[in-house]
């Protein structure tokens, strides 16, 4: 609990729809889930004891409906929570976001951490540095962010120095991308995998090509 303004991604509310569980009801302001719909970040507001009667029910391992939408808590997630009176009005807002997305709650060593901003066009590579180097015991420059970013987002990539018609020499990095968007509203917002072996080989060959020094 916070009575302090708290800052939220977005220049200013978006209305989402509507948060709701068994009859309570309040407006969604935004929000961004990962798998299994889980939260990331809830902006909701609305009567004080709706606003509380959601948060309860999810602090139960109750789901909530956004849109037809259900989102929970991920499990043993210790979720911060900011509650506020909203000026001129008998409503209050409450915003909910997951430890791993705040750069001064987050714990380094975790499998992930997660990556938000004002909307899903807007990368917040200054924040991303942060939290990336906060993550996970490697050195990282902050001129190195965007090509990070740029790798990141990638199932695989290759060196500059290999021929574009030659596949069998592209280095494969990883299966899956280690950045992926998360699904929201209002919001932008990324998982981002901190797997060590992973970076480290998207910094050996950056140094290699040349691309970061």
């Amino acid at each position: 609990m916070s009575g302090e303004m708290v800052s939220v991604p977005g220049h200013e509310p978006h209305n989402c729809g509507s948060v709701s569980f068994q009859g309570i009801q309040a407006s969604c302001l935004g929000y961004a889930v990962d798998n299994m719909d889980d939260i990331v970040f809830l902006n909701t507001a609305g009567p004080q004891q709706a606003v509380r009667s959601l948060w309860a029910s999810l602090a139960g391992n109750g789901a909530l409906e956004i849109t037809q939408t259900l989102i929970r808590f991920k499990r043993e997630t210790s979720y911060l929570r900011f509650e506020q009176p909203l000026a001129m009005t008998r409503l209050h807002s409450m915003v909910l976001l997951h430890p791993q997305a705040s750069l001064l709650q987050m714990q380094p060593g975790q499998d992930c951490f997660y990556l938000l901003s004002e909307s899903q066009e807007q990368i917040p590579l200054r924040l991303f540095y942060m939290m990336l180097n906060k993550a996970m015991p490697l050195p990282l420059a902050p001129e190195w962010s965007e090509y990070l970013w740029k790798v990141g987002t990638r199932v695989r990539f290759k060196r500059r120095d290999e021929s574009i018609e030659d596949e069998d020499d592209e280095v494969i990095v990883r299966k899956d991308r280690a950045i992926v968007p998360l699904k929201t509203q209002g919001c932008g917002g990324w998982r981002v995998l901190t797997a060590l072996d992973y970076w480290m080989n998207v910094i050996e060959h950056g140094l290699l090509d040349s691309q970061i020094q």
